[in-house]
Formats: structure tokens, sequence, C-alpha cells
């Protein structure tokens, strides 16, 4: 009796034992996976016509996994020369990461595709220009025929690392990994810009680099509440990228 109660023991600890390893080694291939950066392969065509559909699409991964839960994947649009007049055009999820939109074309020129995903705290805009109609060879960078379709990798990726919990009254810190064309950005400016919805006063928090491609910097929310947590990212002349984030202050 006592050898079958000690038999009945060892196994039930050897179940126990080999949960507890199968579970680790799932939060471990988790956590890896976290750390891959988000990759967006923008598929659009070098030419179009002027009045007809053109066809807007990206490839969401993250490391080896398609990213089908994206928070907000949108394509702006552009006329070149005209960026203040860009359009915005929500994308919807179609399968395997792969987020698609329209877009019709009223008028003849280059223009600027660039899409705009969030997902999992990360956000990457690879962007790339279209020719519609007839259009001077001198303004069109691009190679290939009508039915050639360009894919582009992701340029810069931002990765906001928020604090949880955050409270107000304290101190928190903030992580920001920022990567240009998955190489780490340094030397560049990152800043924060915090704010509540319909506030006019918005407060800036500078974000020091620390190792290659990571900014940090602390703050103290005044109140409890929802802010908007706003990441800048510029160096130089050719890089000025921003991504948004709402955060809950308990």
């Amino acid at each position: 009796m006592k050898k079958t109660l000690l038999f009945l023991l060892m196994g039930v600890l050897a179940i126990f034992i080999s949960a507890c390893g199968n579970s680790n080694a799932n939060d471990s291939s988790t956590e890896e996976n976290k750390m891959e950066p988000l990759a967006a392969e923008l598929d659009v065509p070098e030419k179009g016509d002027k009045g007809k559909a053109v066809s807007l699409s990206v490839k969401v991964t993250q490391g080896d996994e398609n990213v089908e839960d994206a928070d907000e994947v949108k394509y702006e649009v552009w006329k070149n020369g005209h960026k203040e007049e860009s359009e915005m055009i929500e994308a919807k999820h179609d399968k395997s990461g792969i987020y698609e939109a329209e877009k019709t074309f009223d008028e003849d020129g280059m223009y600027t595709v660039q899409v705009h995903v969030t997902a999992r705290d990360m956000h990457t805009m690879p962007k790339t220009e279209i020719a519609i109609g007839e259009v001077h060879e001198e303004g069109h960078g691009g190679e290939g025929g009508d039915d050639h379709h360009g894919h582009h990798e992701n340029t810069v990726t931002i990765h906001l690392m928020k604090p949880d919990p955050i409270k107000a009254n304290e101190e928190a810190e903030w992580n920001v990994q920022v990567e240009d064309e998955g190489n780490a950005l340094e030397d560049a400016e990152v800043r924060l810009e915090i704010f509540k919805e319909g506030q006019e006063k918005h407060e800036w928090v500078d974000l020091a680099a620390d190792e290659a491609g990571i900014y940090n910097g602390s703050y103290a929310f005044p109140e409890k509440g929802k802010y908007n947590v706003q990441v800048h990212v510029t160096k130089g002349e050719e890089i000025h990228e921003h991504t948004m984030q709402t955060v809950e202050v308990n």
C-alpha cells in the first residue's frame, strides 16, 4: 500500500514538473517573440490609371509570426508636394497578417503612399510612390512596367515600452526603442508629448540616449485618467516620425 502511494505521488510530481517546464518554455518563447521588431512589407503598384481603383496591401509580421491583431493600420496618401492635403484610408485585415484597402486617384501625377501600422506597442510606417496616368519621366524614380509591384520593407520602427502600472504623482520610467531599416537608430532626438483629450496644455519630455537605439526618461502624471502619449522621433531633415498610444493612469 505504501509503495503504491509512493508511486502515485512520484507520478503526480513528474506531471507537475513537466507542466511547469512546458509553461516556462512557452513563456520564454512568448517573451522572445515580443522582443522581435515589427515588420511591414508594403505592396503597391508602381503605376495606376486615373479614375480606376488601386489595391493597397501590407503584410505585417513579428519574427516568424503573422500579426493579425494590429491595433490600427491606415494608409496615408498624398500627391507629391501636397502633404498637407493627405488622405487617411483605414485598412481591413484579410488573412495571414495582410491588411488591404483601395484608393481611386482623380488626377494624374506622382503620389506617396505611406502605411501607418500600430501593433503590440510598436509603430512602423514604410512608404513608397505610385505614378498615376501621364507623369513626366523625371518625376518618377521607379522602374518597371504597369504590372510590377514594389515590395517595401519598413524604415522606422518605434517601440514604446510603457510602465505598468502607471500611478498618479509617481515618477514612471519610459523607454523607447527606435530602429531604422532594422538597425538601431542612434543620435536621434526623441521626445514624449503627453496630454489629455481636449486639453490645450501639452507636456513635453525629452528622452536621453542610453544604449544603441534606446532612449529613456521619466514623467509623473498629475492626476488619474486617460492620457495620450505621442512619441516624436527626429533626426536631421530625413526622419521625423511619430506614434501615439493612450494610457490609463490610476
